[in-house]
């Protein structure tokens, strides 16, 4: 199901959904750098056909992410009447930063549980 935004609630409960898609992504893009310096390109078109799946995974969910790497996503949100982002981390044991949408991954906050995040209940 595609969200146009998320409340904490809902983003929380795709976590480990969302941690073991990453784990997986983390995993072929090593895989398709091997095959890259091996040349072995039938190969190469199969893992980039299962990463590719993956992401529209991730994307269809409506979570942005923004780099593999590190196992950054953005999961849109409303927080305090404003277009913002909830914003985690694979290595992040919960989702406990946000930012506004202007102002990116160096303007995250830590949430507070003062922020008016709007819900979709």
């Amino acid at each position: 199901m595609e969200y146009p935004y998320f409340d904490l609630k809902t983003a929380r409960e795709l976590l480990p959904w969302l941690r073991d898609r990453l784990i997986q992504l983390r995993k072929i893009k090593n895989e398709i750098e091997i095959l890259l310096v091996n040349g072995d390109k039938y190969a190469l078109q199969q893992y980039a056909s299962e990463t590719k799946k993956i992401i529209d995974e991730i994307i269809s969910k409506g979570i942005i992410l923004r780099d593999i790497d590190i196992g950054l996503v953005d999961f849109p949100a409303i927080i305090n009447n404003k277009p913002a982002f909830l914003c985690w981390k694979i290595d992040e044991g919960d989702i406990n930063y946000w930012h506004y949408t202007d102002e990116g991954f160096r303007g995250r906050k830590r949430l507070t549980g003062y922020e008016d995040i709007l819900s979709l209940r």
